[in-house]
Parts: C-alpha cells; structure tokens; sequence
C-alpha cells in the first residue's frame, strides 16, 4: 500500500506529453519547412494554442524571440498585419519575417527601432529599410500587435527580435483594449517619427 497517490501525478504528465496539434495555417508553408524542435516545439507546449480573451504569461527559458512567437501567431490566425517595437535585431529575425511575408501570412510589417542599432548591428537594419516601413527613434519597449479581420493581439515583454539564451518573460493578450492602447501608441510613433 501507498502513501502517495500519484494517479494525478501520472494524468498531468500524460497530458503533457500529447502530440502537437496542427495549426490551419501551416498550408501557406512549402514542403520544405517543417516545425519540430526549437523553438516550435517549445512554443506548441508552451503557449499552445490562442483564444479570444486569452492572458498568457510566460517565460523563453532562452528557446525563443519576439519573431518566434509572432510566427507561431501567424502559424494559428491566419494572414495579418504587425507592428512592432524593439532594441535590438538579427538578420535571422529579419529573414523570418520575410519568409512569413513571402508565405503570405504577414501581410504588412512596421518597426520602429531605437538609434544604437545604427551602431549594434547595421545590417539587420539596411535589410529592414530595404524591405518595410521603418521609424527609429528612442524606444526600450519589446511589444508587437498582431491583427487581422478576427484576431486583436498584443505582445509584450522583454523579448527584442534576437535570438538570447538568458531568460526573458512576456505576456500574450488577446484583449482588445490592451491591443487598441498598444496600437495607437505605436501608430503615432510611425506618425510623428522624424527619422524613417
């Protein structure tokens, strides 16, 4: 006889270990791409799957960034618009926004940027002006609305558009308000920027 019972144990791992679920969107993806391992499995665990309303608060552990989770988004609502706020950026980064864009899943994307990444790391920068709306200016913020005819979502933390082993936390909110605070924020930075 047992003094534990492990039987709630066993189900919350059982859960745990559940096969990923395929997102409808994976279709605008060739042949060619597949999600498995880093970060998609961590992201398909993780965060899972979004809903109308949801609040997911969550931490990388260092297995992914902002685009990550942008296109995990992507991958579950279908073609949208993005704009977005960050420090920092990697030519991976902006390869894979292209490739969302090329794919057809991000329609258009707008980043404002701070000004030291004129001197961090030009290249990720020429490749963004060379490619979508750019304003730079001061900003410290990491926050990316997503948004299409069904979907309002907001994405904060301290995830810039880098790949960065050390752990970051954000928050996931699929709450129009908070969506409608951060976009008009961000659309008059891109209104007002003296630089683009």
């Amino acid at each position: 006889m047992s003094i534990i019972d492990f039987s709630s144990y066993n189900a919350r791992k059982q859960a745990k270990t559940k096969e990923a679920e395929a997102y409808p969107y994976d279709t605008y993806f060739p042949d060619s791409v597949s999600f498995i391992g880093e970060p998609w499995t961590t992201l398909a665990k993780h965060i899972g799957r979004i809903e109308q309303g949801a609040v997911i608060n969550f931490w990388t552990f260092g297995r992914y960034a902002m685009h990550d989770l942008i296109s995990h988004i992507c991958r579950q609502i279908g073609p949208c618009n993005v704009t977005a706020c960050t420090w920092a950026i990697t030519e991976k980064a902006v390869t894979q926004i292209l490739n969302r864009r090329k794919e057809g899943l991000i329609k258009e994307f707008r980043l404002w940027i701070d000004p030291r990444v004129k001197v961090r790391n030009p290249a990720p920068l020429q490749m963004c002006r060379a490619n979508f709306p750019v304003t730079i200016a001061p900003v410290h913020a990491k926050v990316a609305v997503i948004w299409n005819d069904q979907w309002r979502i907001s994405v904060s933390g301290s995830l810039n558009f880098t790949t960065n082993p050390q752990p970051e936390r954000g928050v996931i909110q699929v709450i129009d308000h908070v969506f409608h605070s951060d976009k008009k924020i961000l659309d008059e930075q891109f209104d007002t920027a003296a630089e683009r």
